[in-house]
Order: C-alpha cells, then sequence, then structure tokens
C-alpha cells in the first residue's frame, strides 16, 4: 500500500494513518482512532449511511457510537464481521458482538470498548431512531436538561432486540 493509499481522507477527523496511531496513557488506541478503522471497515464493505456521534461526556460506555445500514442480514454480518477483522488487524479485540449468530437478524453491535458499532437494516435503524436519542441528548446535555438515566430504558430496549429474546413486560 503506498502512503497515498493509506493517508486520511480530508474531510474525515476520526481516520488517522496507520503508522501514526494516537494512543492513550495504557498504550490502547484513542477513541478517534478506533472510529476512524471502524469507517474504513464499514466503507471497505459499502455500508450505507455510516454516521459517527460522539458521545462523550453523555455516557459512560462509550466515547464514540457508529451507526451504518446494510441490505440484508448478510450484509449486515459482513459489515460487523470486516470491523473486526480491521479492530484485529491494529491489534485490538472487541469485547464482543451480539447479533452475528441470529438468523434473519436486523442488527448486530460490535463493542469496541470506547467504540459502540450498530450495523442496522434501515427499517430497524428508523424505528429505533438510535442517533436521533443520542443526537438530542448531546443538545439537551449543553443545557444540563438530561440525567444518566434517560438513556438505559432504550439501550436495554435495542439489546434485547439484538439477541432476539423478549422479557415480560
Amino acid at each position: 500500500m503506498t502512503q497515498k493509499d493509506n493517508a486520511p481522507a480530508a474531510n474525515d477527523p476520526a481516520s488517522t494513518q496507520t503508522n501514526s496511531t494516537a494512543q492513550n496513557s495504557e498504550g490502547y488506541p484513542e477513541a478517534e482512532t478506533i472510529a476512524g478503522w471502524v469507517v474504513a471497515a464499514l466503507e471497505d464493505l459499502k455500508g450505507i449511511d455510516i454516521r459517527v456521534l460522539d458521545v462523550r461526556g453523555l455516557c459512560n460506555f462509550a466515547d464514540f457510537m457508529v451507526f451504518s445500514s446494510g441490505t440484508s442480514d448478510r450484509h449486515l454480518k459482513s459489515q460487523a464481521n470486516s470491523v473486526v477483522e480491521q479492530l484485529k488487524a491494529h491489534g485490538v479485540r472487541p469485547m464482543g458482538v451480539e447479533g452475528d449468530d441470529v438468523p434473519n437478524t436486523e442488527w448486530v453491535l460490535v463493542d469496541a470498548i470506547d467504540v459502540l458499532v450498530h450495523i442496522m437494516l434501515p427499517e430497524t435503524r428508523d424505528h429505533y431512531q438510535l442517533e436521533k436519542l443520542w443526537s438530542a441528548q448531546s443538545s439537551q446535555a449543553s443545557n444540563k436538561a438530561v440525567t444518566a438515566a434517560d438513556a438505559p430504558a432504550a439501550y436495554a430496549t435495542a439489546i434485547d432486540k439484538i439477541r432476539g429474546s423478549s422479557r415480560p413486560k
């Protein structure tokens, strides 16, 4: 690969060059770097409507959420596999992948520790509107109108959907 091929996109602040990886004090890559690798992996497999949300300060379990859509359950699983392989190639082992072993899945979640990757069918993405939820919290957080308790119920529902379970109500 040439240096030009490895250069970050001019309009993508999350992209970084592989040979200049930013690391935190423990030697682990910074969340921005991981998000850039995730976006690159999703773009390689033609992820649809890829979005990155900065959720630092809104929650304590992630710095970024990356969203992508796919055309079929196979496309979703392929994107998730690409993300995992890209991260492993950079020495990052994801905490887990949910939904990739479910037949006819509508949603796959890759937990890359500081970056959560949501890969969904467009209908599922439209139904849950997580981007809208977290964007609304972002704008409200600046007004101190959101409590930390606002997101867990929606997140728990989303995890249940990924796992294909149905809790009694």
